[in-house]
C-alpha cells in the first residue's frame, strides 16, 4: 500500500525528477486499441432453420476500430459502434502523446495512474478519463474517452417461416411502402398482378389485382408506383389507385425502367440512361457501357450515404446477356442541389475485384441496415445470402455468418427479398414468406 501511495503521489505531481527531459506540450495525438477476443454465443441452424445456441470465439482486430480525437473539447471516441458481443471491460489502449498519460479507475476518483501504451488494461465499458501532463509540470489536459458499441447483437440472423394465402407466379418485385408490403408478379394465367399485406401480418395477403404494366419493370418514386406499359410508355399509380387508376405519366417512350433515387426516376431510351424529376423534362444520366445495363431481374435501392448525409447513393443490379460470369451492378451518387450528380457507372469485375455479384438466376436485391443484400438461384436452387458493404462493389457470401435455412434452399419457388422495418423478408411464389431479423 505504501508503494502504491508513493506512485500515485508521484503521478499527481507530474514526476518532478530533474533527470527527465522535459517538454511544455501535452496532447494525445493518436489513440488505438489492441485486438479483443471473446467467447460469443451464436445461433447454429439445422436443416429446418431451427436455431440452437453454441459458443464460438470471435476477434475484433484493433485495425478495425477507428477513433476521432476532438482536441477542442477533449473527447476521444470511436467513429463507428463496435459489435455488441465485444467485451470492453479489459481493453489495452495504445497512445501517441506529447507528455505523459494517466487514467482514472473511477470517474469520481481524484487519483490518476500511469497508462503504459500497449500494456495497461482499462475498463472502457463506461467513459474513461485520461490526463495528459507535460513533463515540465506546467501544463495538463483532460480527455474523456468513449468506445461505443451497438445495443443489440448485429451478428446473428434468425429466420422464421410463415405459411400464407399468397398466390403469385414467377419472378416478383417487392416494396415496403406506408406500412404495407406490395408484391408485383404474375398470376397463373401469366397476367401481371399486385398483391399486398400489412407489414405486421405477413400471413394475410390481398386478392391479386391485375395491373397494366410489366410487373418486373415497377419502380417506386415520389409516392407513386411506376411501370412500363406494352406500348413503351410509363404509367403510374399511387397505392390507393392500383386497381383502376393507372395513368400515363410521360410522353417519353423508353425501352426499360431502371431505378429511382430521392431526386429522379431513371430509364433507358435506347441511346442513354435518362432521368427526370417530373417525367416531363429528361436529362442524360449515363452514356457508357450501355451493353452492360441489366435486361432482366432489375432491382434498385437508394439510400443516404453513411459518410455524407447530403449524398444520395443509388445501386442497380440485374442480369445482362453480355455478361455470363457475373450479375451486373451500377452505381450513382447525387445531391439535392445537383452540386454532385455523377452519371450512372457500371462496376466492372476486374482481376483486382474478384468479388463481383454472382450470375444468379432471378436476382433480387435490397438495402438493409447500411448494407446491400442479394439472393438468387445457383444451379436452380437458393444457396446463400450475399452482402455488400461498399455500395455494390464487392459481394460476399454470408454462408457462415447469416445462413439461409435449408428449407428455403430446397423449396421450389422463385423468391424476392425486401427490407421491412427491422426485418428482411424473402417472399416465394409457393406462398411461403421468410422473415429474418439481424439483432
Amino acid at each position: 500500500m505504501a508503494v502504491l501511495m508513493m506512485t500515485v503521489f508521484a503521478l499527481v505531481s507530474c514526476l518532478s525528477d530533474d533527470t527527465i527531459e522535459t517538454t511544455p506540450q501535452c496532447a494525445i495525438t493518436g489513440f488505438t486499441i489492441n485486438s479483443i477476443t471473446c467467447d460469443v454465443k451464436v445461433k447454429k441452424y439445422d436443416q429446418y432453420g431451427h436455431a440452437t445456441d453454441t459458443i464460438v470465439q470471435k476477434t475484433l482486430y484493433g485495425t478495425q476500430v477507428h477513433f476521432n480525437i476532438d482536441q477542442l473539447n477533449g473527447h476521444i471516441y470511436t467513429t463507428d459502434s463496435l459489435p455488441n458481443w465485444v467485451d470492453l471491460t479489459a481493453v489495452v489502449p495504445n497512445t501517441l502523446s506529447q507528455g505523459d498519460v494517466y487514467y482514472k479507475l473511477q470517474e469520481e476518483d481524484e487519483l490518476y495512474f500511469p497508462l503504459v501504451s500497449g500494456t495497461t488494461t482499462i475498463d472502457f465499458s463506461k467513459t474513461v478519463e485520461l490526463l495528459c501532463a507535460s513533463t515540465d509540470e506546467l501544463s495538463k489536459r483532460i480527455y474523456k474517452v468513449d468506445i461505443y458499441k451497438r445495443t443489440s447483437n448485429a451478428d446473428t440472423l434468425e429466420w422464421k417461416s410463415l405459411a400464407t394465402n399468397l398466390t403469385i407466379v414467377g419472378e416478383s418485385k417487392a416494396f415496403h411502402v406506408g406500412g404495407k408490403v406490395y408484391v408485383f408478379a404474375q398470376n397463373e394465367a401469366a397476367v401481371p398482378v399486385v398483391t399486398s399485406a400489412d407489414s405486421k401480418n405477413a400471413g394475410n395477403w390481398s386478392t391479386p389485382i391485375t395491373v397494366p404494366v410489366d410487373n418486373n419493370s415497377v419502380v417506386w418514386f415520389n409516392d407513386h408506383f411506376y411501370g412500363l406499359g406494352s406500348d413503351g410508355y410509363i404509367y403510374s399509380a399511387t397505392p390507393e389507385q392500383l386497381e383502376n387508376d393507372w395513368t400515363k405519366a410521360s410522353t417519353k417512350k423508353v425501352e426499360r425502367l431502371l431505378a429511382a433515387d430521392a431526386f429522379n426516376l431513371y430509364a433507358y431510351d435506347g441511346e442513354a440512361i435518362i432521368g427526370s424529376a417530373d417525367l416531363t423534362t429528361w436529362t442524360t444520366q449515363g452514356t457508357t457501357d450501355l451493353d452492360m445495363l441489366p435486361e432482366t431481374s432489375i432491382n434498385a435501392s437508394a439510400y443516404t450515404s453513411t459518410t455524407n448525409q447530403n449524398l444520395q447513393v443509388a445501386v442497380m443490379t440485374g442480369l445482362s446477356s453480355q455478361n455470363s460470369e457475373n450479375g451486373v451492378v451500377w452505381h450513382k451518387s447525387s445531391t439535392a442541389d445537383m452540386s454532385i450528380n455523377q452519371p450512372w457507372a457500371y462496376i466492372e469485375v476486374t482481376p483486382d475485384n474478384t468479388y463481383g455479384l454472382p450470375h444468379f438466376g432471378h436476382t433480387s436485391m435490397t438495402s438493409y441496415k447500411d448494407a446491400l443484400y442479394a439472393i438468387g438461384t445457383e444451379s436452380g436452387t437458393y444457396k446463400y445470402l450475399y452482402r455488400s458493404d461498399d455500395n455494390g462493389i464487392t459481394w460476399h457470401s454470408q454462408e457462415g455468418k447469416y445462413p439461409i435455412p435449408d428449407d428455403l434452399k430446397s423449396a421450389n419457388g422463385i423468391a424476392s427479398i425486401v427490407a421491412v422495418d427491422k426485418d428482411l423478408w424473402i417472399i416465394q411464389e409457393n406462398g411461403k414468406v421468410w422473415q429474418g431479423s439481424i439483432q
